[in-house]
């Protein structure tokens, strides 16, 4: 009988020697375990220099260009209030917005007549008996005349009177206008103060309101932006052909609106909050008085399109393809990649205009690589390749 106990060793013997053997055939042969490599299929694009023409953005709320107190220059009692000297109405210039009592300036006047008169009639008076004095002085007169012989004192005094009676008429006469008062510019009511019946003295403040025939917008502008814009800064109008447009837009109601105006005018102060230049925009008949679009009114908030300078031969990139910030790869036509330092100008969102550094043709990778090196070699795909 075979003993078990000294087989066992003999089995394992046999094992490990036929585990060996497949061990030895399944080796991979050497270097089958280097892996080819694979260039990265990428994105680029083709350098194309173009103009272009900067936008400057800004914010900035709704001003009325001139806003008073519009106040009376007599006294009186109001008798009548204008329907459009209500809150938030409109008017025309020169419409009539208030009444007061005339009757005290009609009685005024109509003495001021009078006097008028009787002064013109003295002076006509004082005049002949001066040249019936001048003439019996030279009938029966000796020598030069003196002016009291000639009644030259009593016709100067003549003349001033009438001088006197013409100014307290031209002013009865004007205190009677003011009795109408009305208004000085095309505008809007922001307060009514007064009502009929109401007793005012001058100064009184009878209403707020402001001008409508145009209305402006302090537009900030960041440092960076300002050499882009073709204004003096020196505070002063601008003139009108070289007032640069403006575009100011609002949403209202779910729906965007846009109104075109003119930068004006550089404020002469940098502001001490935002320690920014501002500009003035300028957008004529807000209110739409003479069409049926929305009117631009006064305190809403409005971002602005300012056109500033025209960019010659820039090119234009993304900005996720700038490195380190002022490098770009490009690839020539074997797909080797090397890096190129640019210059940028501007940049505006997500775009970065670029003046030096790349030329007509380049081809710029567009793909951001995880590992990037100087002589990487990609595949570009031709379908996305961006023109």
């Amino acid at each position: 009988m075979i003993n078990k106990k000294k087989l066992i060793p003999g089995i394992m013997v046999v094992v490990s020697f036929i585990l060996a053997l497949i061990l030895i055939g399944l080796k991979p042969e050497a270097g089958a375990s280097k892996r080819q490599y694979i260039p990265p299929l990428v994105n680029t694009m083709m350098v194309e220099p173009t103009d272009i023409q900067v936008i400057v953005k800004s914010q900035g709320a709704v001003i009325p260009r001139t806003e008073i107190n519009l106040t009376s220059e007599i006294a009186g009692r109001v008798l009548w209030v204008a329907e459009k000297l209500s809150d938030g109405a409109t008017f025309s210039q020169g419409d009539t917005l208030l009444k007061l009592d005339p009757r005290d300036y009609e009685l005024a006047l109509i003495s001021a007549q009078s006097n008028l008169s009787q002064a013109r009639v003295a002076l006509s008076r004082e005049e002949a008996e001066s040249e019936l004095a001048r003439q019996e002085w030279e009938k029966v007169g000796d020598g030069e005349a003196s002016a009291l012989a000639l009644r030259k004192p009593q016709l100067a005094q003549a003349k001033a009177l009438l001088a006197a009676t013409e100014a307290a008429y031209e002013q009865a006469k004007r205190n009677l206008d003011r009795s109408l008062i009305t208004a000085p510019f095309p505008g809007r009511v922001r307060n009514k103060n007064i009502d009929v019946g109401a007793i005012v003295t001058p100064g009184t403040p009878l209403a707020i309101i402001y001008a409508i025939d145009y209305v402006e917008v302090r537009l900030p502008i960041a440092n960076k932006d300002l050499d882009f814009l073709e204004i003096p800064f020196d505070g002063n109008l601008i003139k009108p052909e070289e007032q640069p447009e403006v575009i100011v837009s609002a949403d209202l109601g779910g729906n965007s609106y846009e109104w075109k105006g003119t930068i004006v005018r550089s404020e002469a102060e940098i502001d001490p909050r935002t320690r920014m230049l501002s500009v003035v925009a300028r957008i004529p008949n807000p209110y739409r008085l003479l069409s049926n679009s929305i009117p631009l009114k006064v305190g809403l908030y409005v971002n602005a399109d300012i056109k500033g300078k025209k960019l010659r031969d820039v090119v234009i990139l993304p900005r996720h393809v700038i490195y380190d910030k002022d490098l770009v790869w490009v690839t020539n036509k074997e797909g080797i990649l090397s890096k190129r330092e640019i210059q940028i100008i501007r940049e505006d969102g997500d775009r970065a205009f670029i003046k030096e550094g790349l030329f007509f043709g380049d081809e710029i990778l567009m793909t951001r690589l995880g590992v990037i090196i100087d002589g990487m070699q990609v595949r570009m795909d031709a379908e996305r390749r961006r023109n």
